[in-house]
């Protein structure tokens, strides 16, 4: 069996006595390449480091254009290691042209304060995914019943309507007076969780690696850099094909 030695720096932040988890940094020193340094190895081999200047800090390594376009003076590539895998974060406007986005369109009914009586909303709510290259076939086979929707497709928006089962029970959950202070944000949490996460499509490609999910855990907004849609990724064959992929993308900048 190969072993791996690992070395592991932690920062904390004391304050009133009272210790705080600042950062981690996990590399490895003996048997093995975390993920990274596979990252930046990969960014070298690709001639990232032609275009882009890097800097490093105790949190993540970033990366800006060494001469930028106008709008494009912040971090296009941010790397960040954490305890679920590699954080990779990349703009919102250069990740979203790739991805799969499937719109799910729900009628339901909600109280208004203006409005004496319930009113039948209408609300559309969005998931997206990486669908990542070489596993399209596998996506193609799940999606197989939707084949006339995306048409061989694996970007782009789609509209998947949802059947009146929402509508009924939330007509059902109004006429009860314990449930009708509920709110609309509060209604729509319900919704996807109750929902939208069992629909035949959407839990598929939650539980599939045949891509990256958004709003899921894998893809979500970078708390620290907000302009940007932030990935784990804890496979190396998977950060391989992601990097590349975009990192192309991004070197093609003007």
């Amino acid at each position: 069996m190969s072993k791996i030695i690992y070395d592991v720096i932690q920062r904390f932040e004391v304050e009133n006595g009272v210790p705080r988890l600042v950062s981690t940094n996990i590399q490895v020193i003996e048997g093995g390449e975390d993920l990274m340094s596979l990252a930046t190895n990969l960014l070298d081999k690709l001639g990232f480091y032609d275009k882009f200047e890097e800097k490093r800090t105790s949190q993540y390594i970033g990366y800006k254009l060494k001469n930028p376009r106008k709008g494009a003076k912040r971090y296009q590539l941010i790397l960040a290691q954490r305890k679920e895998g590699l954080s990779i974060s990349i703009p919102q406007e250069i990740l979203e042209p790739y991805l799969l986005k499937l719109n799910f369109s729900i009628n339901f009914l909600t109280k208004m304060p203006e409005l004496k009586n319930v009113v039948t909303m209408f609300q559309e709510i969005s998931k997206f995914y990486w669908i990542i290259p070489s596993q399209k076939n596998v996506f193609f086979d799940l999606s197989k019943e939707y084949r006339e929707t995306f048409k061989g497709q694996i970007v782009g928006d789609f509209e998947l309507n949802f059947d009146g089962i929402v509508y009924r029970e939330a007509e059902n959950a109004y006429s009860d007076s314990k449930t009708q202070n509920i709110n609309n944000m509060q209604l729509i949490d319900i919704i996807q969780k109750k929902y939208i996460s069992k629909h035949p499509l959407s839990n598929y490609l939650d539980n599939s690696d045949c891509c990256l999910k958004i709003g899921k855990g894998d893809i979500g907004k970078d708390k620290l850099f907000n302009y940007a849609y932030q990935v784990a990724i804890n496979s190396r064959e998977v950060l391989e094909e992601f990097l590349t992929y975009f990192a192309k993308i991004l070197m093609e900048q003007q």
